[in-house]
């Protein structure tokens, strides 16, 4: 069996399922677009939006269709229309026997708002028709529908028209239901009708007659009936028309398409953030490599690959001297070892020479750490001595054996 969620732009938002002839299939529901979203799944969509926000005009046309149609059609009503006309969006239904056509007027900015808020929930509905252009339509008698504080009203042959209920009195006197002449349906939301019994009781001594039937759920039922069983022109059409395929998909989801674009925008612009700052980074440390460089090795006027320069540099790349840097390192620490009390001020490596500037106990020490150098294959040539107190400083030169 189809079944068909019915929508009505309220505050709150409301909905019931009916079947394809209009019956419902369970109760009134209330809450936000979103609540509601779920039940449009694999079912149709039909919304109902506040009766006094869509102008409802019956005008003579003079054409019937085409190009000059829409053209025609916001002059036909610019009396009715409070505004520019080139504001509202205009629907245009069946023509009868003769040239009048019914005509639904909204204003561009409220519908593209009321399809921004389907959008947002998710929703696709197929059709969207003023509460007004749903009102059951009785040959014999005035169909009213009070519902808090509002009155919709269809007369026979007249267009549908949403009141102010309040004073209710003078809405009723408005509304043209008072006169002998006049045969009222009136439907009343229950709560209405504890509250307004009385005024609606004294109706009856001003009218013809007066039929009175509670509406325990709202009047939404009464309006999906109709909206269903005898749908009126909807307000989705010209460029407002449900899409399918791509383009329906993308009114659907082009919040969340849009959110992720965001994301993405921000996800991009971080990781080429961080592309730049690795690029100064790396001209950085180029810069202070290339400083080293210059400084550790001042004799090599270009700088190839500097960590292998350097390899081979600290290596020794020689065969006089295949220990390098590292291997001369390991001797004299042993020697250093040996000989407690040794202090290392300073190291410098030029022409396969250790230089340092070391501090001793004493000069006996100096003394003993030349010899424990020696027994290690090192040549430990004391360049200078300076006592001071407490020790003496040294500067001395530390080769292989045979190098001086």
């Amino acid at each position: 069996m189809s079944q068909i969620l019915v929508l009505r732009l309220s505050e709150p938002v409301s909905w019931v399922l009916v079947d394809a002839n209009g019956a419902r299939l369970g109760p009134v529901a209330m809450g936000t677009l979103a609540d509601a979203a779920p039940l449009a799944a694999e079912r149709r969509v039909i919304a109902l939006a506040p009766g006094a926000d869509v102008v409802l005009a019956q005008p003579e046309l003079p054409v019937r269709s085409g190009a000059r149609l829409a053209q025609v059609v916001p002059f036909a009503l610019e009396e009715f229309l409070a505004g520019d006309v080139e504001s509202f969006h205009f629907s245009v239904g069946k023509f009868g026997d003769d040239s009048r056509a019914p005509v639904a007027a909204v204003e561009r900015d409220r519908l593209e708002g009321w399809i921004d808020r389907f959008a947002e929930a998710g929703l696709a509905p197929e059709a969207l028709y003023a509460e007004t252009q749903c009102l059951p339509d009785n040959p014999g008698k005035i169909v009213a529908i009070l519902e808090g504080n509002r009155l919709l009203v269809h007369a026979p042959g007249a267009i549908p028209v949403a009141l102010d209920a309040e004073p209710l009195t003078e809405s009723f006197a408005l509304a043209g239901l008072e006169g002998d002449d006049r045969h009222v349906q009136m439907y009343v939301a229950q709560e209405d009708w504890d509250t307004s019994q009385d005024m609606i009781e004294a109706l009856r001594e001003v009218t013809g007659s007066l039929d009175v039937q509670l509406l325990p759920d709202g009047a939404l039922p009464l309006l999906a009936s109709v909206a269903v069983s005898a749908p009126p022109s909807s307000l989705l059409s010209g460029p407002y028309a449900p899409r399918t395929g791509w383009a329906a998909s993308w009114r659907r989801w082009r919040l969340v398409a849009g959110l992720a674009a965001a994301l993405l925008l921000v996800h991009v612009g971080s990781q080429a953030y961080e592309l730049v700052r690795l690029g100064l980074e790396e001209r950085r440390l180029d810069a202070s490599m290339a400083e080293t460089f210059q400084v550790a090795m001042p004799d090599v006027e270009r700088m190839v690959d500097a960590r292998r320069q350097m390899e081979q540099r600290l290596g020794g790349a020689g065969s006089a001297d295949p220990s390098g840097l590292l291997g001369r390192l390991d001797g004299i620490s042993q020697a250093f070892t040996a000989v407690p009390g040794i202090r290392i001020q300073s190291l410098g490596w030029r022409d396969r020479k250790l230089d340092m500037r070391i501090s001793a106990p004493s000069g006996d020490a100096l003394a003993e750490l030349s010899r424990a150098a020696g027994q290690r294959g090192l040549n430990f040539d004391v360049q200078s001595t300076v006592p001071r107190e407490g020790g003496v400083d040294g500067l001395v030169s530390v080769a292989p054996a045979g190098q001086t």
